[in-house]
Parts: C-alpha cells; structure tokens; sequence
C-alpha cells in the first residue's frame, strides 16, 4: 500500500506544481494588463519589474492554488483511468475512496498552508506590491523632448526644438524658457542647434547649445522699466538635475491602514472600531436629537397626589357607590411617589396624561379622598423646557393657583376644596390641544415658521448621519469579507479536489486537453459565483459571510456527487449510455 499510495503522491505533485505556477502566471499577466499604461515609457528598469512581478504572483498564488489542484487531480485520476491503472488497483481489491486517501491527506495539509500564507504571507505581500505600484504610477516618463513640442519634465524649464536628428542627440533651433526665478518668462535662450548627454550615471543631463543669444528683464528698483540684457554666444553648456526622474519610495506605514494589508486578528480588531464607530454615530444623533426641538413647557410643577384624588372622586360619583369608614382610613397607595422619582424632560407631563388614562379605565373599588394632614408633604413632579415658566402652587386650603401672570387664577368650583379648574386641567393633559391653542394664540406664523426650519435642520443632519452610517457598514462588510476569504480561499481546495479526482476517474481522459477545458469550466463557476456574491454583500444585499463561502457550498455538493458515481463506475460522459437511455425511452414512449 505505501507503495501505491508513493506512486499517487509522485503522479499528482508533478502537475500539481507544473499547473499552479503557469495558472498564476496566467492570472498574473491579466491582472498587470491592467497597469500596462502606467509602466510605459518610465525606464523602470528589469530590477523593479522583477520585484513587481514578485510580489504580485504571492498575491495571484491564493487563487491559483484551487485551480492547480482542480486541474492536477483531473490529469492524474484521468491517466489512472486511461493507462487502466485504476482498474488494476480496484481489481486489486483497493477502493476507489482507498486509492484517494493519500492524495486527499495531501490537500488536507495545503488547505491549513494556505490559510497560513493567506493569513500571514499575503498581506505583507500586498503591502510591498501596492506600495510600489503607487510609486510607480507617481513618477515622471522618461525623458522625451519631441520636435515642436514644448517639454516641461524638467522642473523649471520648457524647451522646445523645433528639428531632432535621428541621434536623439542633436536638435536644431532650441527655445529654452527659464522659469527658475520664480516671476515669470523673463529669461529666453534661443539656439541655433544643441547637443544633449546623460552624464554622472543618468542622474543629470548636460545640453550644449550653439550659436544663440540669452535674454533677460530683470526689474530695476525706483523704476517704472526693466532693465533689459542680451548675451550673444557661441557655446554654452547647461546641466540638469534630473533626480526628479527617479522611483521614489512612499513609506509603507501609509499602507497599512487597506483591508488587504491585515491578517485576521489585525481585521478583527479593525471590526470592532467600525462596529462601534456605527453605534456611536447612531448614538450621538439620538442623544442630541432633543436640541432640534423646542417643548411648549418650560417649568411645570404638578401635584399628582390631587390630579389622583379628583378622578378618583369622579369615579365614586360615576359609579355611585358608598365607601366605609374603615376603607377611608387606608393610605391611597397609587397616589404615593417617591419624593426622588422626578422624571427628566418630557416625563413628567408624560406621567400625567398616561396616569389620567389608567384611572378613568378603572372599575375596581376606590378609595374616597381624606382630608389632607399638613404634616404629610406632597410629592410633586417637576417638568423642565425651553423658554417660559408655568408654575402651579398650592394654596392651604389644597388649591392649585398659577403662579404666571398670564394664567388665570383659580376659581372656586362646586367639585370641593380640592378641585381643579378647567384651565388647570389644560395645563395639566399637556399632550391635548386645548393647552396647546393656548400656547401659540396670537403668533402662529412664527410658529410654523420655527417648525418648518426645525424640520430642515432635522432632515439635513439625519441625512449627514445616515451617509456616515452608510460609509461606515459599506467599509465593515468589505472587512468581513477581507476575513472570510482567508478561510473560504483555503477550502476552495478541498472543494476543487473533490471535483476533479471523481471527475478525472470517471471521464479517464489524462494529458492537458479535456481535464484543462472541464477545469476551467468548473473554475470559471467558482469565480464568477464569487465575485457576484461579494459585489452583492459589499452593497448590503446579501450577508457578508454567507457571500464568501456561497461558491464553495455551491460546489461542495457536486464533488460529493461525482464521488458517489465514480464509486460505482457510473458513466457520465459516455455518449453509448445516453444512447441506449434514449432508445429505451423512444420505446416506451412506443408501448403507450
């Protein structure tokens, strides 16, 4: 058996290896085709491409490693099958699952070594390929002066030849502009030819005019006109520093910050910031919320216990039922608070309206209201708001009287001592529209006025917010993919295993025709189940985690099938099976 289970190793990592490093090429010429046009005409050099390439095919060998065991496995099984090699070892007595195993324990160990270098290799990959990448993209073209065309590579110069030889040395009639003062085009050289040299390893250009004059204005001080100056000569020579030509290299710590750069303990943490970032900005816009209203009560004192008492009172007269003496003696629990129980904002006239409610909606027996004592204090809630003051306080026979001037005063009614008057009542059912009416009487434009810019302010901060918010969870599900990858990328491989050495077993075609075209099928499925999958959780539509492993459970039954048929020699790409199939159903269409 070890023998066997040699031969299968040796037959399936020879392809294995040969299939992975020209599918990451593959994959790696496609993704560069993108970049093409940044990397023309700025003299890189072969040192920097290889670099590039580099770490770009790290990055690319996460996706090749699937498909080079999709694509392995189908070759092997495939000549197994074609050499009646794999007839002779079930012959033998050996399984198809048994002739699998030492291949399968191969995956098993790719699988945790991908995750590994995704997890680790990848990111620092990325990091130095995308680094350099934008560096390339940022520096200048390689030097080009074209006929009739002004060249401003140089800083501070633009020169312009109106004739250049096939040399691409010697150029004829030179305008030069001198822009190194700062003030303009106040300095002119014009030559009549000119040679130009890379000298000190390319790192300056030296040009040689002939024949030709320099021009000046330089400004004269005390004086309306410039001085004026010509230089007539027969050579001169000027140096170019061309340093501004050179690949300079960005700090990579600028980097760090992309999803792509992370591992998983980097992007979990990443997570949690985002996650809360979300939370607080939903917070922060709930909590301030009540700074975009203005409230019709600003301070308002009111004595529960005799709001209690006069339902209560109008309950007893409703129902008409008689109370006994030893029933008046008990304390009037409902009407007790605790003297710390002081609703914030909004609470108070809240308790009101909402105590009201309840005991008009009861039936139970209450209690008939005793005298007060005045040596037990009342609990009193207090409402605090915006901008006036209504303010009830308690005469000592148990009235209420308002303290603003423009309230009117208590009038005596025949409900008792304890009774409460109707504007009272207004003041005290703070969410009725008798109250409010009250409020705005008189200055109703102002009001809505004040309301309908409110309203704006309202609507443009909750759509400030909600574009954060949206940012924010755009950029948490692209972390969430980033993480998920790493495992689903790494399982990918059991997947494709499962597929192709079934498939290759039952199709018994070897060599790099059939098993690369089903191959490719089957891994074009993957991808575009992947990246459709991704875009649609990066937009919200679907849930992030569920989106990157879709592929593989998409898949992972259709391995599992071709397992179960290569088990029992099922023949599903032979075309005399679907033959003799349809010929037994024309003739039982016959029959009937």
């Amino acid at each position: 058996m070890r023998r066997l289970d040699t031969l299968i190793i040796k037959s399936f990592v020879g392809p294995f290896i040969l299939t992975t490093v020209v599918a990451t090429f593959v994959l790696l010429i496609q993704y560069m085709m993108k970049y093409f046009d940044d990397f023309v005409g700025k003299d890189l050099g072969a040192e920097v491409f290889a670099e590039l390439l580099f770490y770009f095919s790290l990055n690319m060998l996460q996706v090749a490693l699937p498909l080079g065991v999709l694509v392995s496995s189908l070759m092997t099984f495939g000549n197994l099958g074609e050499n009646f090699e794999l007839t002779a070892i079930k012959s033998a007595g050996i399984s198809l699952v048994r002739a699998l195993r030492p291949i399968f324990f191969f995956v098993i160990v790719l699988t945790f070594a991908a995750f590994e270098f995704n997890n680790y290799i990848v990111p620092a990959a990325n990091l130095k390929a995308y680094s350099l990448l934008y560096d390339i993209k940022h520096k200048k073209p390689a030097l080009d002066i074209k006929e009739g065309v002004f060249y401003n590579g140089i800083p501070d110069y633009s020169i312009k030849a109106q004739e250049k030889f096939p040399d691409n040395k010697t150029m004829k009639n030179v305008l030069i502009y001198d822009h190194t003062s700062g003030i303009g085009n106040n300095r002119v050289i014009l030559a009549d030819s000119s040679k130009m040299f890379m000298i000190y390893n390319d790192k300056y250009l030296k040009l040689e005019l002939y024949n030709g004059n320099y021009y000046s204005e330089e400004p004269k001080a005390r004086e309306p006109v410039d001085q004026f100056y010509r230089t007539n000569f027969a050579r001169m020579d000027m140096v170019f520093n061309l340093s501004s030509f050179d690949l300079k290299r960005t700090k990579e710590e600028l980097f760090q910050n992309n999803r792509q750069m992370k591992n998983i303990a980097e992007l979990t943490e990443d997570m949690d910031s985002l996650a809360y970032s979300i939370y607080e900005a939903k917070h922060s816009f709930f909590a301030n919320a009540k700074g975009f209203f203005s409230y019709h009560l600003d301070s308002l004192e009111i004595n529960m216990e005799k709001v209690i008492r006069k339902n209560k009172a109008q309950q007893i007269m409703e129902e008409e039922s008689v109370r006994s003496p030893m029933e008046d003696d008990k304390p009037d629990s409902a009407a007790v608070l605790p003297p710390e129980a002081e609703p914030d904002s909004m609470k108070a006239a809240m308790l009101a309206y909402v105590q009201n409610s309840r005991l008009k909606e009861m039936k139970e027996d209450t209690l008939v209201p005793k005298a007060k004592s005045p040596a037990i204090k009342k609990p009193v809630i207090k409402e605090r708001v915006n901008s006036k003051s209504i303010k009830t306080l308690e005469k000592p026979d148990g009235g209420l009287v308002a303290a603003n001037p423009g309230i009117q005063r208590k009038q005596p009614r025949p409900d008792g001592p304890g009774s409460i008057t109707r504007k009272e009542q207004a003041l005290l059912d703070t969410l009725g529209w008798d109250y409010l009416n009250t409020k705005v009487e008189g200055k109703s434009a102002d009001v809505l006025q004040t309301a309908r810019n409110q309203a704006q302010n309202v609507k443009i901060n909750l759509s400030s917010v909600a574009s954060r918010v949206d940012n924010l969870s755009r950029d948490y599900r692209k972390f969430v993919i980033e993480k998920y990858k790493k495992y689903s990328q790494a399982f990918a491989c059991v997947v494709m295993f499962l597929i192709g050495a079934p498939l290759g077993s039952i199709i018994k075609k070897g060599g790099l025709g059939v098993p690369v075209i089903v191959s490719i099928i089957f891994f074009l499925i993957y991808y575009i189940i992947g990246i459709i999958c991704e875009k649609s959780a990066k937009e919200g539509v679907m849930d992030p985690v569920l989106a990157v492993w879709v592929a593989d459970l998409a898949l992972l039954p259709v391995g599992l099938f071709f397992l179960r048929q290569a088990r029992v020699d099922a023949k599903l790409f032979d075309t005399d099976f679907y033959l003799v199939w349809f010929d037994q159903l024309k003739q039982r269409f016959k029959k009937s």
